[in-house]
């Protein structure tokens, strides 16, 4: 059976929690803030299956552990629409898409609580949800009482010119040793400014876990294009790849709220000393008590064997 890895948004939870020791006990009155909904949703041009949403529920400072709790239940559309006059979005209601928890073959039928999928997957894939470039998306979603809602919209993608490997090196852990290279990406940034990416990649770390949080990236390395508008880019990651390991690599072109959103997000989660400055998640979704981004990701991929 396939092993299934989704990547949920536990750490939004978490960060807003640390510790502290000191010499002296003091009192402190914490409020009971109320749960907040976290919504993880993405729309692609390329790969249908990773168009999904998840939807949980935060837990309260005195609950036990920090795990989101799913919820379940929810009615989930997305809609894809065009940009009009005067900056209206015209949604074609012809191409809305009901999302749903279901059971997936490829996903070893296992039910993925608070995980929604256009279930279209199961029996039609090529007619699955899936996004094109220079569309916008609409994301509505009732819960639990509530509604929230969220636009995004696809790029152009960024073309892929090459990707190379190189700058080797030798990797020690413990008492093994292993040759390795770095993977450098090769492309020309479009000359208009303000252009951001995210970069993703699959090989043999990576196994059979499925989700954006699955796949390998360099959460310190996303890209805007300030200093570098219009510029061929020679862009090499720190990450070591083992000889011969194939690598599937996702060159992602975002909205900068979507990557304003992640940047935060990977901010955040890096921020673990007592004295560093807190860091604000900004958040793309609309609604009462709600965090979280709906990510309109327009991909160019290529594939390389590492020598």
């Amino acid at each position: 059976m396939r092993t299934v890895n989704i990547y949920r948004l536990v750490i939004i939870t978490a960060l807003t929690v640390s510790f502290m020791s000191c010499e002296r006990d003091f009192p402190i009155d914490l409020k009971q803030n109320e749960p907040q909904m976290i919504v993880e949703a993405y729309i692609n041009n390329e790969l249908p299956y990773y168009n999904y949403v998840i939807l949980g529920r935060s837990q309260g400072y005195y609950e036990e552990g920090f795990e989101n709790i799913p919820v379940t239940g929810a009615n989930v559309t997305i809609t894809e629409g065009t940009l009009g006059a005067n900056n209206t979005y015209i949604w074609d209601q012809g191409t809305r898409k009901q999302l749903r928890e279901g059971r997936l073959r490829q996903f070893g039928n296992v039910l993925l609580p608070g995980v929604y999928f256009d279930n279209t997957l199961a029996t039609n894939p090529n007619n699955a949800l899936k996004g094109t470039p220079g569309k916008h998306y609409l994301l509505e979603i009732e819960a639990e009482g509530k509604r929230y809602s969220s636009i995004t919209s696809l790029l152009m993608p960024i073309r892929l010119d090459s990707l190379t490997s190189g700058f080797h090196y030798i990797d020690e852990d413990d008492d093994t040793t292993q040759l390795k290279a770095r993977l450098t990406v090769h492309y020309k940034d479009p000359d208009t400014i303000g252009n951001t990416q995210l970069y993703y990649w699959r090989n043999q770390d990576t196994g059979e876990k499925f989700g954006w949080g699955g796949l390998n990236s360099n959460r310190f390395t996303p890209n805007t294009d300030e200093l570098t508008n219009g510029q061929y880019m020679h862009l090499t990651h720190g990450n070591g790849f083992a000889i011969e390991d194939s690598v599937v690599y996702y060159m992602v072109n975002v909205e900068r709220k979507v990557y304003n959103f992640w940047d935060s997000f990977n901010k955040a989660r890096s921020n673990g000393g007592p004295f560093s400055t807190p860091v604000k998640l900004l958040n793309t979704i609309e609604g009462e008590n709600v965090i979280g981004c709906f990510s309109g990701f327009s991909i160019s991929t290529k594939t390389i064997i590492i020598k």
